[in-house]
């Protein structure tokens, strides 16, 4: 885990989750010009997004969604400012 963000708009797991599901789409993804498979783990209230290089690893739990990044060798230096990013978006909308 790299980062934990505190929800703001949600109450609890299941409704940050359900309204990261709805946010985090193909065509969202598509906007970062980079080839992104995701899956959702309903069980586990997770979203976990992979593409040549990276893994990121959404974990929605009871108060906060905590954010995790695994990074190739090449991306490593961005690390920081990706989980900037995220971190941003991930607090806008939950």
């Amino acid at each position: 885990m790299d980062v934990k963000v505190p929800y703001t708009n949600s109450k609890n797991a299941d409704e940050a989750f359900a309204t990261a599901k709805s946010q985090i789409t193909g065509d969202y993804v598509d906007k970062f010009k980079v080839k992104t498979d995701l899956s959702y783990d309903e069980t586990g209230k997770k979203i976990i997004a992979t593409g040549k290089g990276f893994t990121l690893t959404l974990a929605f739990m009871a108060t906060e969604c905590e954010v995790s990044l695994d990074l190739g060798f090449l991306y490593k230096p961005l690390k920081g400012k990706i989980l900037e990013t995220i971190e941003s978006k991930v607090k806008k909308h939950v």
